[in-house]
């Protein structure tokens, strides 16, 4: 479970994140691979469809998007386009209410920002 989106950090299991996370469907986290956007679009701001790649490894559901607090991140039009391909849904919300709607889903992936 998903707790306390405070800026600059998210808990899930009992556990503070600093950065940026993905967290998938069986519970296992991994930190967001923000260098995947940077490379593309020279910026972290941007999901990338190779993110999507990673979220969709277990074959989720459903795609949360933790936009930040401010809700500066946001999916390019191809990591859009390949989730419709995929028949995936997905949501971008701002990081709280993100986690609100990861807690409340089942085989859903997410990815959670943390600041902006």
């Amino acid at each position: 479970m998903l707790k306390q989106a405070k800026f600059g950090s998210v808990i899930y299991k009992n556990r503070v994140f600093t950065h940026d996370i993905y967290v998938h469907p069986s519970g296992a986290v991994e930190p967001r691979r923000k260098e995947l956007s940077c490379m593309v679009h020279g910026t972290s701001h941007k999901v990338v469809k190779a993110e999507m790649e990673i979220l969709l490894r277990e074959d989720p559901d459903c795609i949360i998007i933790g936009t930040g607090h401010s809700g500066a991140l946001h999916l390019t039009a191809e990591a859009r386009e390949y989730l419709k391909e995929r028949g995936v849904s997905y949501q971008e919300l701002l990081t709280p209410q993100a986690i609100t709607e990861y807690n409340h889903r089942f085989n859903c992936a997410v990815l959670v920002h943390v600041t902006c």
